[in-house]
């Protein structure tokens, strides 16, 4: 197991935790539609910088993709949205909570098919029990 990786990604899961708290207030201070357009223009500044000083890619590529590839941009858009409708009213926890329920349910479908390049792994009653604890999870997160 890559330890590194997964250090990685639980970093990426605190930051989340983080980003949806500060994009919760700053939605409540500006709006929804204008706390998402300023967490993404922060966004595309730091990448552009990023760009800028490691040049790695093309962006001429772009042009020659698949353009459903280029849908991530817009679903990232509505998370955020979504994230800044959800946080104020049902909190950090019980959004994230749900969040990750859901994206467990469509990366089981999107990897039992092999989907979008993804290595095909088999839906069985380990990944189902996996996915009804998850349910529980949410029912315990936001119960009051």
């Amino acid at each position: 197991m890559n330890w590194f990786v997964l250090l990685l990604v639980l970093i990426a899961g605190a930051a989340t935790s983080i980003q949806a708290g500060v994009n919760g207030l700053l939605g409540k201070r500006v709006g929804i539609i204008e706390a998402a357009l300023v967490s993404f223009t922060v966004g595309t500044i730091f990448l552009f910088i990023i760009y800028i000083l490691t040049r790695k890619g093309s962006l001429q590529s772009v042009f020659e993709i698949p353009k459903w590839q280029l849908t991530g941009g817009l679903l990232g858009a509505c998370y955020i949205m979504i994230m800044v409708v959800a946080v104020p009213r049902i909190g950090i926890a019980a959004a994230l909570t749900t969040l990750i329920v859901g994206q467990l349910a469509c990366s089981t479908m999107i990897d039992h098919f092999g989907l979008m390049g993804a290595k095909q792994i088999s839906f069985d009653y380990k990944r189902l029990a996996g996915l009804v604890l998850m349910g529980i999870s949410v029912y315990l997160f936001y119960k009051k």
